[in-house]
């Protein structure tokens, strides 16, 4: 997790599976909460032993995976077959394969609990193993067949103590020759109804043991086309662009998991310890996540996928080079969600989405100098992106919006002349297709890794209670 990053930083899903589940399958084995220490806003982590086992497994005869009953029915085995020696590292309840979500408020206290103070401001973090006093989460039904695992999950929130999180995780696995397809739905029922910052999430995070100390990626700017990879094997806690959407955690031989998602250009990466040096118990580690921006609202539905491809590079790649290819230019629909946009410092009317984003277009804290409405990470070829077209309507007194967009070699969003245009609009509440003509101007080129809207300086006066719906942003006219 998140958490484990900094911390030993300190110290050294679209294809569907085959089945769906249509009603609950009760678990064969209750779920009995651990005892509680009598202290523990005192003690140290891990001051219970780690739970025992309850795998299921999923095997063929090229991989063996496994869940356990115990572990909040996170993936906490992994292995090619032939051998039994597991990829994923297991030290205490805040490893596995598993996923994390993170929303304000910071700190979070609930029922009378305060966060351990060096995770006081996770905020509301969901975690589908357990916590940090390794008390397992709760597995409240599960299903196996041949081939397919089903799980439903209440997660624990990691900072405090055995406390039931305000949400469900849901998770579906299959096998397919060397691969785990994994399909997530959250679903989020929070008495806290406060819109917060959308933040980074681990959906999902992967610790492995350090003999898959080798993080390799492909960044370069020419995806798909068998280039050169990158490795590194430091133990810098990095989020790296992408290009072709997978990452992969490799032992010396050069064998390890690939983790792909379908459009995503975000991967953290990070090691702990000696490189090579430890097991299924220790402390060091290899880490990656999915690090993708995620808007969590008080009573949001949302839904993730992912494959995990056991083999070389050479495996990864021609699972990846198999599936359909990432959008070369923007098609943006917000019919049923906000395909990955994300708010700073400005809110919309929250879920669900239907047919449009509905964002009023105001700073929400007005001492801060802008706000930004912000488009997943992206590859795309300026060339193949001659006009943006957006499908919207304002009500305002301002007679524009500014479109501004990210480069590779940007860190952020940059308010120079060669980074935006500003978008004439009629404020008058009726929708409108905008055409933004992008031929020929001075920094469309290359390269593009996201887009955002905000409002230029000269219109912020005209900010209060101005509304932006906004149906569409694509390449094509809607």
């Amino acid at each position: 997790m998140k958490r484990r990053l900094l911390l030993y930083a300190w110290c050294t899903v679209v294809s569907l599976l085959a089945f769906t589940c249509s009603r609950e399958y009760p678990a064969t084995a209750p779920y009995v909460p651990p005892v509680q220490p009598t202290n523990p806003g005192s003690l140290p982590p891990q001051t219970q032993p780690t739970p025992p086992q309850k795998r299921l497994f999923l095997a063929n005869d090229k991989i063996r995976v496994g869940i356990d009953l115990n572990m909040g029915g996170a993936i906490n085995y992994l292995a090619e077959a032939g051998t039994s020696e597991n990829m994923i590292n297991n030290n205490d309840l805040g490893r596995q394969l598993q996923t994390s979500l993170y929303a304000g408020p910071y700190p979070y206290s609930v029922n009378g609990k305060n966060p351990v103070e060096q995770w006081k401001y996770l905020g509301w973090n969901p975690v589908q193993t357990g916590d940090f006093y390794n008390n397992p989460a709760q597995v409240v039904s599960y299903q196996q067949s041949d081939n397919q695992l089903y799980v439903k999950t209440v997660p624990l929130i990691w900072p405090l103590l055995n406390e039931p999180a305000d949400c469900v995780m849901e998770h579906w696995l299959s096998t397919q020759d060397n691969t785990v397809h994994v399909r997530c739905r959250i679903t989020v029922n929070r008495r806290d109804t406060t819109h917060y910052e959308a933040r980074t999430q681990e959906t999902p995070c992967v610790y492995v043991n350090s003999p898959w100390y080798r993080m390799v990626l492909y960044t370069g700017m020419q995806p798909f086309t068998n280039g050169a990879v990158s490795e590194y094997t430091d133990q810098n806690i990095v989020t790296r662009y992408a290009t072709e959407n997978w990452v992969a955690l490799l032992n010396k031989e050069g064998r390890g998991v690939g983790l792909y998602r379908s459009g995503e250009f975000r991967y953290r990466t990070a090691g702990f310890g000696q490189p090579g040096v430890g097991g299924e118990f220790d402390v060091t580690s290899t880490y990656t996540n999915s690090d993708s921006f995620i808007q969590i609202d008080h009573n949001g539905v949302y839904e993730y996928e992912y494959t995990l491809i056991l083999g070389t590079v050479s495996d990864i790649r021609q699972f990846v080079y198999a599936q359909p290819r990432p959008a070369t230019g923007p098609n943006f629909r917000f019919t049923q969600d906000r395909q990955g946009w994300y708010y700073s410092n400005v809110r919309d009317r929250g879920w669900p989405i239907s047919n449009e984003l509905a964002i009023n277009w105001q700073r929400t804290d007005t001492t801060r100098s802008d706000f930004r409405v912000v488009s997943p990470m992206v590859y795309w070829r300026a060339a193949d992106v001659s006009t943006i077209y957006i499908q919207g309507a304002f009500t305002t007194k301002a007679t524009s919006i500014r479109l501004t967009w990210r480069k590779p070699e940007d860190p952020d969003f940059y308010g120079i002349d060669t980074r935006y245009v500003d978008v004439p609009i009629t404020g008058d509440g009726q929708f409108r297709t905008y055409s933004v003509n992008l031929t020929g101007r001075p920094g469309w080129d290359g390269v593009i890794t996201q887009i955002s809207l905000n409002t230029a300086p000269d219109q912020r006066q005209f900010e209060r209670g101005s509304l932006a719906r906004i149906r569409s942003i694509t390449a094509t006219r809607p």
